[in-house]
């Protein structure tokens, strides 16, 4: 596995939530904590770039990140658009969860994600598809080092 990835045993995985709802982000971020990840946040899309932008700086990659599409400012649709044109492939890339309103399933359908989750939502039902993707994940970066 790589040195620099946070999914490694000593760290905790990073899950960015990216919502323009503090409630929304406070409780989420908190079930996280309290289930072992390392809960990040933004309030949008552009916010949520620049944390990016430093943590990739730092050598610290988000293992997942939440998104809401309705957002003011940047979307999450435009959002997940840039950060895809700007990553670098050698590092890997985020699990995307879309977390929406009924409305956007038919925009969240559209771009290619590993989940949608539809507001309202239990945090357990997120919690647990977290957890898969991260158990996805790490498998994913086993093979990749091997």
């Amino acid at each position: 596995m790589d040195d620099d990835c946070d999914r490694s045993e000593d760290r905790h995985p990073i899950v960015l939530v990216v919502d323009d709802n503090p409630a929304i982000r406070d409780m989420v971020s908190w079930a996280l904590e309290l289930d072992g990840y390392e809960p990040a946040e933004a309030a949008e899309g552009q916010e949520a770039l620049a944390w990016v932008d430093n943590a990739v700086r730092e050598g610290r990659y988000p293992a997942v990140i939440l998104l809401d599409l309705a957002m003011p400012g940047m979307d999450g649709a435009t959002f997940l658009q840039r950060l895809r044109s700007q990553w670098e492939p050698s590092h890997p890339f985020p699990q995307i969860v879309v977390v929406t309103a009924g409305a956007g399933l038919a925009a969240a359908a559209a771009l290619d994600v590993q989940q949608v989750i539809v507001k309202p939502f239990h945090v357990r039902d997120l919690l647990d598809v977290i957890r898969r993707l991260t158990v996805w994940d790490e498998r994913r970066d086993l093979r990749r080092s091997g």
